[in-house]
């Protein structure tokens, strides 16, 4: 899939989830989000090649903050690939068209190396969920050294993302940048987050973070956050104990049998 703007280009590659695409989104201009959507399908879009290429001068965004410098990101796009991390990128054989786009945005972890063909060589911005930094982890020479001219823009709740020592992601970045000064890593504000889940809550009617409050793994046992440890064992790549599986098979049985999950309540979808 493919469109863009009279007003301002954005050209999205297949499929792209909401929330990532809103952060992108913000990078990227100030055209209203309603705007970007009227693009997916709608009268009044207008098809280019990627070999457009005016440039615009960078511009600063206060919202995305350098981990090793503490400075704000200097970036700006006008023709941008979006790529998803969709099988349906199989088989597409765009990658040279995509590489030919101004900004190229990927999602967490996805390579590039064996799949040139389909989804390109070149990496610009890659924006990277909180619950993904571990996967980058687990190949840092990739993400970090061989690609040291790639963006990253890493976003996740405050209690992930805090600087004081108990933000479990940030410290793991704060390493990262240790080990490699040259990769250029950011984190979204808190400031940022909060104006991305009420846009999210306004074109959904969903509110992201509704009703989470901040509790120990064990009653009985303080220090580790219950939905950490959660995302750390659901994304584990063995031996993890899958939680949040685990909690949809419970959903399905309370609609089979007179189960009723209290304390707290669990609306059963």
């Amino acid at each position: 899939m493919a469109c863009i703007l009279k007003r301002k280009s954005v050209i999205a590659v297949s499929f792209i989830a909401a929330f990532l695409f809103l952060l992108i989104v913000r990078l990227v201009n100030e055209v209203n989000f309603p705007l970007l959507l009227n693009c997916f399908g709608q009268p009044g879009t207008k098809w280019i090649p990627f070999s457009y290429t005016y440039r615009r001068p960078l511009r600063t965004h206060y919202g995305y903050i350098n981990v090793r410098t503490q400075e704000p990101l200097q970036v700006d796009c006008d023709l941008c690939a979006i790529v998803s991390n969709s099988g349906q990128m199989v088989g597409q054989k765009v990658g040279n068209e995509i590489d030919q786009a101004s900004c190229i945005w990927r999602m967490n972890n996805a390579p590039t190396k064996g799949y040139e063909e389909d989804v390109g060589r070149m990496t610009m911005i890659r924006v990277v969920s909180h619950t993904s930094v571990p996967l980058l982890l687990k190949n840092p020479d990739y993400f970090f050294k061989e690609a040291n001219t790639t963006i990253y823009v890493i976003w996740g709740p405050f209690r992930n993302m805090r600087k004081d020592g108990n933000g479990i992601v940030y410290n793991m970045l704060k390493k990262t940048v240790d080990i490699y000064p040259s990769a250029q890593i950011y984190v979204t504000t808190e400031k940022r987050m909060s104006y991305c889940d009420g846009v999210f809550k306004k074109e959904t009617g969903k509110d992201r973070t509704e009703g989470y409050r901040k509790v120990p793994y064990h009653y009985y046992e303080q220090g580790r956050d219950e939905c950490d440890e959660y995302f750390l064992h659901e994304h584990a790549p063995y031996g993890g104990h899958r939680f949040i599986t685990e909690k949809k098979v419970f959903a399905k049985w309370a609609k089979k049998h007179r189960i009723i999950f209290t304390h707290p309540n669990w609306t059963v979808s």
